[in-house]
């Protein structure tokens, strides 16, 4: 029998002592982590309790053992230590066995997270597709073996679904996402396994086909596209989507992955202006074509905030009982700081391509408004003229327009009744039912509306009776004719009549001869404007002539 008799031992009273106190630390930390685990993180605390609890419970079986050792040297109780040195030394094995085994099941579950962490930073989480950062790779390999072997030729093709978010804002963000789903199982399946398909967003998927000239590309792409073509079906309803294609091949490469990616996208764009389902294949003047449209941006922005755009008015003038001034309408004007003035038929077209025009028109109609405000001050004979403003058709799918249009006549509290608001045939007829209930909404503010231009679009009487519109402008190009040819004096005369029959006021627009304004006058028209009566007038020029 082995007993512990020299009970100033110190050496290995303080061993055991330390050894107890390490223990009572340790529990504790396990105690304080797993009751952290089960506040902040339920579901790792249903998984973790049982190993920690196995764990915690060797603990304070060591703890017994070391107490037991420690009150008999206290005591001086002879004690048999090979009764608790045999338990403790085979506990501590199983502890050891017992947390090996837990730290290993629990550095897998680290590993598999880190796994599914970084696939996830390199796969898109709806459609498992590479993302964007994994595509960045691929791309650079193909170039890395494009330069090693000259033989393998590359493409990268931009896919855009050009109705999914009429789709996505109809039947809801599910059916959405099921598109995007079967649309990455349709271009998965086409492909080839060394081809790599990601979706970088949205509706945008982009496509590395390796190891083809041009010529195989437009075969992979022909099929891929007849596999896009064919329906959906989503809980029993068939969509059909309309979609379109950019490619750049490896000799626009430059050794720049993102360089690849946009030039595809932009040979995409190309094909949307082409119509539907077309594919269209990069070259270098859609990047010149770009480059231009992005400086514009950039002027354009700059050209808004140091005040390079100004107003000019263009004086309309009754025609009866005598000809009268009617009201003005508002023209943008821009004086670059390099380029001197810029046409307006140069830069709105740009401005509705970029969507800029959309910051273009509130700046015209709040600075009109603050104008016509200012005026109104000086001269209150103006209250009996009106100031117009030309929309784009963007803002008709602008739910805030209307609330803008508000806030701006409260803003510089003008009469509402004193502001019209153009805006063309063809945004009107783009989507019928959203442009009346825009319109009504302007009415109920007693803003009046004008349909612009009329004759260039749809040229449909019957829509005339669809809209609450008041004022009706006859675009220039029927008025240019209108005296030397019958059928346009007619068709002038057609619209003028019905235009009356519906309470409309006709405005003729682009007068520029004295015969012309004779002929109108016959016809009965209410409102002319053009050159021949005045040119568009700067600010003070057309006060000025408010106030005769």
């Amino acid at each position: 029998m082995h007993i512990l008799k020299d009970t100033g031992n110190t050496i290995f009273f303080t061993e055991i002592g330390i050894g107890l106190i390490i223990l009572i630390a340790g529990a504790a930390c396990y105690l304080a982590l797993i009751k952290h685990i089960r506040t902040n993180e339920e579901n790792l605390y249903k998984v973790t309790k049982t190993g920690f609890a196995i764990l915690i419970s060797f603990i304070f079986a060591f703890m017994i053992g070391y107490s037991v050792v420690i009150f008999s040297v206290i005591f001086h109780y002879h004690f048999d230590f090979n009764a608790i040195f045999g338990p403790i030394l085979f506990l501590g094995s199983i502890f050891v066995l017992a947390t090996a085994y837990f730290n290993v099941g629990l550095f897998k579950k680290l590993l598999n997270s880190n796994i599914e962490l970084k696939k996830q930073a390199l796969h898109d989480y709806m459609t498992g597709l590479p993302n964007r950062r994994l595509l960045m790779r691929k791309i650079s390999q193909a170039l890395v073996n494009k330069h090693n072997n000259n033989n393998k030729g590359f493409a990268v093709a931009f896919i855009d679904i050009l109705n999914f978010k009429r789709v996505n804002d109809s039947f809801g963000h599910f059916v959405g996402d099921e598109i995007l789903i079967q649309t990455a199982d349709r271009i998965t399946k086409t492909v080839r396994n060394i081809d790599t398909v990601a979706r970088l967003g949205g509706d945008d998927f982009v496509i590395l086909i390796e190891n083809v000239n041009p010529r195989q590309t437009v075969w992979f792409m022909r099929n891929i596209k007849k596999a896009l073509q064919a329906p959906y079906t989503i809980n029993g309803v068939e969509f059909s989507l309309d979609i379109s294609y950019g490619i750049c091949t490896d000799k626009h490469g430059d050794n720049h992955p993102e360089d690849l990616i946009n030039k595809a996208n932009m040979a995409m764009r190309s094909s949307k202006k082409r119509g539907k389902n077309y594919f269209s294949f990069f070259v270098e003047s859609m990047l010149n074509s770009a480059q231009d449209l992005l400086k514009f941006e950039n002027d354009f922005h700059n050209g808004l905030l140091n005040n390079e755009f100004y107003l000019v008015f263009q004086p309309q003038y009754a025609l009866k009982p005598e000809l009268a001034l009617k009201g003005f309408e508002a023209l943008i004007r821009w004086n670059h700081p390099e380029k001197g003035l810029i046409s307006p038929i140069q830069f709105i077209p740009l401005a509705e391509e970029t969507g800029l025009i959309l910051k273009l028109d509130r700046y015209v109609l709040d600075n009109a408004c603050r104008i016509w405000a200012d005026w109104l001050k000086k001269n209150p004979s103006c209250s009996s003229l009106q100031i117009s403003v030309n929309i784009s058709a963007y803002h008709m799918k602008i739910p805030s327009f209307v609330h803008f249009a508000e806030q701006t006549t409260t803003k510089y509290n003008i009469p509402t009744d004193s502001l019209v608001i153009e805006l063309t045939e063809s945004a009107i007829i783009a989507d019928p039912d959203l442009a009346s209930q825009k319109l009504d909404a302007l009415h109920v503010l007693g803003i009046q509306c004008a349909i612009d231009d009329f004759g260039t679009g749809y040229s449909s009487l019957t829509y005339l009776t669809k809209f609450p519109t008041d004022i009706l402008k006859i675009d220039k190009s029927f008025i240019k004719g209108i005296e030397s040819s019958a059928s346009a004096k007619q068709i002038v005369k057609s619209v003028i009549d019905l235009a009356h029959g519906l309470n409309m006021v006709v405005v003729a627009e682009g007068v520029e001869m004295k015969s012309q304004l004779k002929i109108l006058e016959e016809l009965e028209c209410d409102v002319v404007q053009g050159f021949y009566l005045s040119m568009p007038l700067s600010e003070q020029d057309a006060f000025d002539i408010s106030t005769k």
